[in-house]
Parts: structure tokens; sequence; C-alpha cells
């Protein structure tokens, strides 16, 4: 396969190192991969690779044969001496953990800019991670050139359809704005050692507590989120300290990151303005309180040694503050998901240029930097779109400047609150309720609803000839209708967010809202709602259908067919 494209031999170098060091990007069934050799031989030296081969119990046969049939020339002007040649030997992780783990070597022709993918895992291993026979990627006249030799047609296929588009991806965005601002996964990490310790804490914790979550969120990505982070952390301080972790978490949340840190010997408290309802399930000596956290009482909690910051919101840019305050031995870990200023309110995108998230995280990192942290980007491997993170564990003055850094601080913030034009001297700011209130219309009073619902519904069926075939009535402007609700209904449904078109959508089995638009949504039928969810044993026939009850027409659908139960409700009272 050829793929015609202008780059250079550097950008498809780089392309090569993204293939060796995250081959997951292109490959559903990996989670990463371990570089376990990496050294230069010749044609005619090859017996540190075959060592290698053999100390890993692998297979070295094909490694001669290539070495037989790329790198041998009859033709000694190409060859001004011995042809030297990268290699590299690579463990390639399984995202199910218990699968059968595949081996690479890999080899880089610099002067040919060719490279070549040699599986050497045993073959009684029957591993299904990657081809099992050898290909080629090389740039020739601006060319990129795919080379599969003997392998099965499937895997020919998935390595041009899925891998060839992924390589020449990666050459376009090697300079973005992301990459720059954060090249990599776990960089402050091993990666294998990682892996290792997630898969146990994994095993330990995670399908325990998926079967007892009482949230009301999704536990398949809570529960193995916080298992990420903790096993991120966990590394972290053993990399940086022999001794347990005094911890404190801000926002906890569901506290199950407080727990998993706690349960593995180190000691801290998690705090969150509200409770919750898996609180109760920890073991007493899982440290939780409900307690709101702000600039004026942060200094409660002296004795830390690590300041979290997981999805923190408005408390993000305090999280930096508030450890460069506690002392000057005391670190940070920040996880920016929702843009916050300091002050509490929404942080506004400047450039649009950038994403606001990609913004935030530059803005986030070069005030932790201006107040005294030499702060550290990483990408975390957690199922979000929101994984990269701050780790501020060294300073850029010593512990005499600790005062004077800190007066310093209280400087910058008299600054930075002053631009956002709410300083007001004392420097607070207002932090979230402790009673999150539901905005999303569901909870006006019934009687309203039905009124407004009633008063749409004569409108859009006014001056409809219904000894035609049945009608979906008048398509009408949402400002159109807003006219006829009365202005104490409407002042109450504002106050809930979102106002009549919230309310119109929340009944979306009765209209249907396009454009700013409103008319009756033509009922479904039990197949199309099949289909839709995808779920061949969805319920249907227990709602009363609205159509059937209050159309003047009735339902279009017959009893049979529609997804709705034909029934008076009426007579059944």
């Amino acid at each position: 396969m050829v793929f015609e494209t202008a780059i250079s031999s550097d950008s498809f170098w780089d392309s090569v190192n993204i293939l060796i060091t995250r081959p997951h990007l292109c490959n559903k069934r990996l989670w990463g991969s371990k570089i376990l050799n990496t050294f230069k031989t010749d044609e005619t030296n090859q017996d540190k690779l075959i060592i290698a081969l053999k100390n890993h119990k692998l297979n070295s046969t094909r490694v001669l044969e290539i070495f037989k049939n790329n790198f041998t020339y009859a033709d000694t002007s190409k060859n001004t001496g011995n042809l030297k040649l990268e290699v590299i030997l690579i463990e390639l992780l399984p995202k199910i953990y218990e699968e059968v783990r595949a081996f690479q070597v890999v080899f880089l022709d610099k002067i040919n800019v060719k490279v070549i993918f040699c599986d050497v895992t045993p073959e009684h291993q029957f591993q299904k991670l990657c081809p099992n026979f050898p290909y080629t990627f090389c740039l020739y006249d601006s060319k990129i050139i795919l080379e599969t030799n003997g392998g099965d047609p499937k895997t020919e296929h998935w390595l041009k359809e899925s891998v060839m588009p992924c390589f020449v991806k990666w050459n376009s965005e090697i300079n973005t704005n992301v990459s720059k601002f954060c090249s990599g996964s776990l960089n402050l990490l091993d990666v294998a050692e990682y892996y290792e310790k997630y898969n146990h804490l994994k095993l330990k914790y995670g399908r325990e507590l998926v079967k007892i979550w009482p949230e009301c969120t999704d536990p398949a990505k809570f529960v193995y989120e916080d298992i990420a982070i903790a096993t991120y952390l966990l590394l972290l301080w053993s990399n940086t300290s022999s001794e347990k972790i005094r911890f404190l978490d801000i926002g906890c949340g569901n506290g199950l990151l407080v727990y998993i840190l706690t349960m593995e010997g180190h000691s801290g408290i998690g705090v969150d303005v509200r409770k919750r309802k898996i609180w109760d399930m920890y073991p007493v000596n899982v440290m939780l309180q409900e307690f709101t956290v702000t600039p004026s009482n942060s200094g409660s909690f002296t004795e830390t040694d690590w300041i979290i910051g997981n999805h923190s919101d408005e408390m993000t840019p305090w999280i930096p503050i508030i450890a460069s305050r506690n002392s000057v031995k005391c670190n940070f870990f920040l996880l920016p998901c929702c843009a916050y200023n300091i002050d509490g309110t929404k942080y506004r995108r400047q450039n649009s240029s950038k994403s606001q998230y990609m913004e935030y995280l530059e803005y986030i990192k070069n005030f932790c930097d201006s107040i005294g942290f030499e702060t550290i980007v990483d990408r975390l491997k957690i199922p979000s779109t929101k994984r990269i993170c701050l780790v501020g564990k060294k300073r850029s003055h010593t512990e005499k400047e600790h005062e004077y850094n800190n007066n310093y601080i209280n400087k910058v913030l008299s600054k930075e609150l002053h631009t956002l034009t709410i300083y007001n001297g004392d420097q607070e700011f207002k932090a979230r309720e402790a009673v999150e209130r539901v905005r999303n219309c569901t909870q006006v009073d019934k009687t309203v609803i039905d009124t407004i619902i009633s008063c749409v519904t004569k409108y859009l069926l006014s001056d409809i000839n219904f000894k035609a075939s049945w009608s979906p009535g008048r398509e009408v402007e949402i400002q159109e209708l807003i006219k006829l609700i009365p202005k104490d209904k409407l002042k109450m449904l504002k106050s809930e967010c979102g106002g009549l078109q919230t309310l119109l959508k929340n009944n979306h089995h009765i209209f249907k809202v396009v454009n700013g638009t409103v008319t009756f949504r033509y009922p479904k039928t039990i197949s199309e709602v099949k289909e839709n969810l995808k779920n061949k044993h969805v319920n249907t026939h227990v709602r009363p259908c609205w159509f059937h009850i209050n159309h003047p027409q009735g339902c279009p659908l017959d009893d049979n067919v529609c997804s709705f139960l034909h029934t008076n409700i009426h007579s059944n009272q």
C-alpha cells in the first residue's frame, strides 16, 4: 500500500516512535507497550539481539531471516561499512490483563528510512495482539509505503485500513498544541510498573465496588477511573518518599479515591460540600467530611504532604495556593475538568484558536509556576477526555524564602482578582451550594406542567381539519408559544432553568422541538423503539398513549403497533 504525502524523514520517525511506544492508539486490543531492550547491531553482529531473545525465551528464527533478506547488500557502494541498525525489543501489553502477551523486534534502518516489525512471540502461545508476520513502513520519494508479505488477508486488511491511516494522521498531528503542551502518557512513572499495579488494584477493588455501587453515576466509568488515578498517585508517592503520605482530597465526591489510598496504607481526609450515599459503606478508618473548603478556611488542614484536586471545579486554581501556603514541602496533584477563575466564576476563553480546555490548562500551569512551583504536566490513562494532570512537587524557592513567597502570592491574587473586576478587599469567592438544585424543569408542579401542555396543544391543533387523515398539527415557533403562557407560569419555568423549550423537550414523547420550532411528534412503533435502543427486550405498552387519550383523532397507530398503551386512564380511576 502506498500513501503519497509531503513529509520529512524526521516526521516519519516521529510516527514510528508513536507506533512503538503507544500502539494502543491504533490497536484496540492493546493497553500499551514496554521496551525491554534497545541496542545497535549490524549484519555481521547479531549476537546481542539473539542473546536477548533467548533470555526472554522468544523466537529468533524470523529475526535471522530478516537480517539475511533485508540487510545484506550485494552492491557494496551502498554500504560504506557495516549497516548500523537500531533494534528495539518490545512487549505488547494486552488491554485484557489475562490475555497472552506478544513480543516484537523492531528494526530501524535510518539510512533507508525504513522500519520493520517482526513478531517473536513463541508460536505455541498463539498470541492475538499483533500480526504474526513481518511488515514494513518506509519513506521513499515522499511516499509512505506499507509492505506485508506472507500474512493472512484479514490481518493485512487491518494493517492497511487501520494502522496505515493512523500512521499518516500522526504525521500531521505531531506539532499540535496538545502534543506540545503534553507529549505522551505516564511520563513520571514506569509504564510497565503502572500496568501491573493498576491491574492488581482493579482485581482487588474494582469488581466488588461495581457490584455495590449505590450512586446514580456509571460505576464502570467512575470506579476504574479512580482506581487509575489512585495507581498513579501511589507510584508517584513511592518514587518520591519511602514514608506514608498524609493527603487532603478537596472535592472528593464519592470518596473512592480516598478509600483506595487509605486502604493502601496512606492517611488522609476527603472533604466535599455534599455527602454521598457510598460514604457510609466505607470502613471507619476512611476519613470523609461534609465540609465546604474556602480560601479563608483552607488553613485548617496543615499536617498535609499532598493536596489533591480531582475534578475540583471552582477550587481548581486554589489547590496550588493552598499547597504553597501550607508549607514549602507540601505538594499538589491537580486534574482540571470544568474551568473556573480564582473567584469561583466560570473561566472564559480568550483565544479562539485553542479549545477552552487547552487554554485553561495553560492558564492554570502558568499560574502554578507564577506562585513558586516547578509544575510538571502529564497525561493519565483514564476513560475521560479530561485526563491531563498538573503535578507540583518542586519549588522554585528555598524554605527560607517561603514567607516571602507567600507574600508574593497575595500580590498575585490581588492582581488576578482586580483583573476580574470583582476584588472586594476580602479575596472571597462564592462556593457552590451544599444542596445542589435540580434545574431542568422536572421539579415544576405537575398541575402547572399540565396547564402549559394543554395550552400548547390547543394552539397547535387550532384551525386543523380533523375530517382528513391524522394531523400532527401546526408547526409553530417557540417565541409564538411563549406569548400564550401566563407570565407567572413562565417565571416559574425560568427559575428552573431552560424555560418553555426545556419543558417541551422533557415531554419528547408528545412534542418535537427542532431549530426553535414545535410540532407534535408522530408516535413511535414498537419496532422503532427496539431498533433505536438496540434492545429486543425493552418494555412497551407500559405508559398510556398520550395521543390516544388527548388528540382529537386519537393515535394514528393500531393498538398492537403503538409502543404505548391504548387505554383511557380515566376509566381506571
